[in-house]
């Protein structure tokens, strides 16, 4: 396969996940409602090495594919690489489902919304937190599309790191705030994938 195709794809990939992040933060901005953020140190760190590894280095794929050799050293076979084509086109449109449902109840920040409303619909009917699991399709599928191990693991790494540590919080934040409502919720739900043997 040519390698402009999957440069391509990797382009077209990253223009929409950055529509619907800042498409959904701009509706979030309106809302004036009172937000009382509880996000930890560590969280803001792993999640900001995440964006910055994927950027400069899918960046890099993209636009200077002879930069970073060394992250080339093992060549994916296409079949892998096409993998990661479907899990990025997977991983984009759970990240644009999860945000349609949660509209105005998303916040990029862990914290608690005035009036805060429990979404269940959408891919919230399944699991509880889609746009981890959307984002972490989406780091192993760049890596994937671009043969690159840096791009493969490092943001994966960083990205599972901010996940463990926030998914705890969230999850205490919505039993304090939902009760028993959250409960039965999170009976019927996964995590990050599909709950089995309901």
């Amino acid at each position: 396969m040519n390698e402009l195709v999957y440069r391509i794809l990797m382009l077209v990939a990253f223009f929409f996940m950055m529509g619907v992040r800042v498409y959904y933060q701009r509706k979030v901005l309106k809302d004036e409602r009172k937000f009382e953020m509880r996000e930890g140190k560590l969280d803001l760190i792993a999640g900001a090495m995440a964006a910055l590894t994927s950027m400069v280095f899918g960046g890099a794929y993209i636009l200077a594919p002879n930069a970073f050799k060394f992250a080339y050293i093992f060549h994916y076979p296409d079949w892998l690489r096409w993998v990661g084509v479907g899990l990025l086109a997977g991983g984009i449109a759970l990240l644009w489902s999860a945000h349609h449902h949660l509209d105005v109840s998303f916040n990029s920040f862990v914290g608690t919304r005035e009036n805060q409303t429990l979404v269940t619909s959408g891919p919230y009917r399944l699991i509880r937190h889609p746009i981890y699991t959307a984002y972490l399709m989406n780091y192993l599928g760049g890596g994937l599309i671009a043969s690159h191990w840096i791009l493969t693991f490092i943001p994966l790494l960083f990205f599972g790191i901010l996940v463990i540590n926030r998914m705890g919080k969230e999850e205490e934040m919505l039993r304090e705030e939902f009760g028993e409502a959250y409960q039965q919720y999170a009976q019927k739900t996964g995590l990050l994938l599909l709950k089995l043997g309901k």
